[in-house]
């Protein structure tokens, strides 16, 4: 028992991590662009995650490598479209679209298990994307770029997860995350070489979010999530990590001072429910790649 609320209380902190990521991340690209944000956070996460897993990096095979830089290229997609995204939306309803790739995974996941999502996740579903209209829908029916591209992102990391599952029965789950964020890095980095001078003068403040998005949000939270997933379920993990959303919305209140209409908390706590319901009341595929998942971890 105290085991388990360790492993809660771990994951709680990485929720609020990430919620609070979205206000840093936004801070931060006043000043310099998505592409070369990402590009250090995810060179200097793959760095200190190979110095963590180095061990396990030793016995890397050809299947780690494929399907790293598979579900890798999902990631990355995920991240460029979050983060650029966030240049032209807010953080919380950044967050709370992110956060919609949970009900998205069972009718990714048909397509390779040809397992058809349960009533649950559709309602979920519908919940989730009624509540994105509310938020995402202006009053002369138009849609901001920024809501259209992490849309885009929410799709990319639940396309993420669903390939995630489909590997992570053959690769090794640790060397495939390495893959995943070293890919990241490399294409991002060369993508700001393109467009971009590498600027390392960036000053202190910038350098302290890069750091913590490398280490807290990155690096950090994947070697919380893996340890933490021993101590807890699957289900129990998921729900509170979908926390992230909620954090994002507060510290966008509080540091951000984005303000909150009724119309836009309506679609937040719409998107919420749509989340909670496909979570605590999954399909049994949904159960079974769960179980798939704590066993690899």
């Amino acid at each position: 028992m105290k085991k388990s609320l360790i492993a809660d209380g771990a994951l709680l902190f990485v929720a609020i991590c990430w919620g609070l990521n979205f206000v840093v991340e936004k801070n931060v690209l006043s000043t310099i662009s998505p592409i070369m944000y990402l590009a250090f956070r995810f060179l200097l996460s793959s760095l200190l995650m190979a110095i963590v897993f180095h061990k396990r990096l030793k016995s890397i095979n050809k299947e780690d490598i494929k399907a790293g830089l598979v579900v890798g290229t999902f990631m990355m997609l995920g991240f460029l479209t979050q983060t650029v995204g966030l240049v032209y939306t807010t953080p919380s309803k950044s967050g709370f679209i992110t956060g919609s790739n949970v009900v998205m995974v069972p009718f990714f996941a048909y397509l390779l298990t040809k397992r058809f999502p349960g009533s649950s996740q559709i309602l979920g579903a519908v919940i989730t994307f009624i509540g994105l209209g509310i938020i995402s829908i202006s009053d002369n029916l138009s849609i901001a770029y920024g809501d259209i591209l992490t849309l885009l992102c929410a799709i990319s990391f639940a396309l993420q997860i669903t390939f995630t599952e489909h590997y992570v029965k053959k690769a090794d789950p640790i060397n495939m995350a390495t893959i995943q964020v070293l890919l990241t890095g490399i294409v991002t980095m060369a993508m700001s070489l393109v467009n971009e001078p590498v600027n390392f003068d960036l000053g202190l403040e910038n350098w302290a979010a890069i750091l913590f998005g490398a280490v807290f949000c990155t690096a950090g939270a994947f070697a919380v999530q893996n340890v933490a997933q021993k101590y807890t379920s699957s289900t129990h993990a998921a729900v509170i990590l979908c926390t992230e959303s909620v954090f994002a919305g507060i510290f966008s209140f509080l540091f951000w001072r984005e303000p909150l209409t009724f119309k836009t908390i309506s679609g937040f706590v719409l998107i919420w429910i749509g989340v909670m319901i496909t979570e605590l009341f999954p399909s049994e595929s949904q159960q079974t790649s769960a179980a798939t998942r704590q066993e690899a971890t």
